[in-house]
């Protein structure tokens, strides 16, 4: 038994298989809206989607645009690679997608089996950057929420990860000492660079083995290797 009392999940990616049911809803929306008529399939959509939802999230992390500015620009930023422009589209497949993405229910593989394992060891916790209005559905459709004692999301807590006013609420909210508090997550830019400059003990789920420079305190490509440390 090692000697944390505190464990903080960080949600998508991580125990939230975010990759699979963003995948399914982007499906289900793309024929809905029938962007077959502009893209050449929906592996055109999507890999073009990809680069242009992952650096507007960037830029949100870092405070540089709106969640608004997120949101719609994701999609509406897609379209226009299509010469699509058609804004009044783009917000209502935006409004669809956050309505939709959340109730789906594919975990990282042994999410529940692992969270079994802990939850009469330790206490646990879920920190998030993700929106309100998304975070609680898929914690709730997905069965997470008995796991868990408290939520913390950038959104209520009025700071996003990596900073450290986000860890640090975090782990004062719990009353527990940093010493006793592991982070467990899958951006080494979100959840370990915030970890460590709070420094705090930390875990990277790098379940594709990606390589990387960084210096980590542990890292697992499986959510089973948790079962055999903890």
């Amino acid at each position: 038994m090692l000697k944390y009392k505190h464990l903080f999940f960080d949600l998508d990616h991580t125990i939230w298989d975010f990759a699979t049911n963003e995948k399914i809803t982007l499906t289900q929306l793309f024929h809905h809206y029938k962007l077959e008529q502009y893209f050449n399939s929906f592996d055109d959509f999507f890999e073009r989607y990809k680069p242009i939802n992952l650096d507007l999230w960037v830029k949100y992390r870092n405070g540089e645009i709106k969640k608004y500015e997120l949101n719609i620009g994701r999609f509406y930023n897609t379209f226009c690679t299509v010469d699509l422009d058609n804004f009044t589209m783009a917000e209502s497949f935006a409004s669809d997608f956050v309505s939709i993405n959340p109730t789906q229910t594919a975990l990282i593989p042994h999410t529940i089996e692992v969270l079994e394992y802990l939850k009469s060891r330790y206490s646990m916790h879920i920190i998030t950057n993700g929106f309100i209005e998304t975070q609680y559905v898929k914690i709730d459709r997905s069965g997470l929420r008995p796991y868990f004692k408290k939520f913390f999301i950038s959104e209520e807590v009025g700071f996003q990860k990596p900073k450290t006013s986000f860890f640090e609420y975090a782990i004062n909210s719990c009353n527990a000492r940093k010493a006793e508090s592991l982070i467990i997550g899958d951006s080494l830019e979100a959840d370990i660079q915030g970890a460590k400059n709070y420094g705090l003990d930390h875990v990277f789920f790098n379940p594709d083995n990606t390589p990387h420079q960084e210096t980590i305190f542990k890292e697992i490509s499986s959510l089973l290797e948790l079962k055999d440390w903890l």
